[in-house]
């Protein structure tokens, strides 16, 4: 089994750092969960609206959400985006 790298666009790096440490905790452990068995179910859904050659997913945390892409030939897990469920775009 390939265990998945999991990287920020700078972007969502930004939207991280400013979290709650609780919550980066909380997002960082769920990221790293799915990171390393991604074909295991999780809370995970893809993102309506978005090109059929790069689409995105956005997984659930708590009140959190946190939407990314999947490179399957580099094995990389791109956060593009983190924030609060009230205010998040998709």
């Amino acid at each position: 089994m390939m265990v998945y790298e999991v990287i920020f666009t700078h972007g969502a790096e930004k939207a991280f750092a400013a979290l709650p440490q609780t919550a980066r905790i909380r997002i960082e452990v769920a990221l790293e969960r799915y990171s390393a068995d991604p074909f295991q179910r999780h809370d995970i859904r893809k993102v309506r609206g978005c090109p059929a050659d790069r689409p995105r997913y956005r997984m659930r945390i708590g009140e959190y959400r946190a939407t990314f892409r999947i490179i399957q030939d580099r094995l990389i897990v791109c956060v593009v985006a983190v924030g609060k469920k009230e205010n998040f775009h998709y």
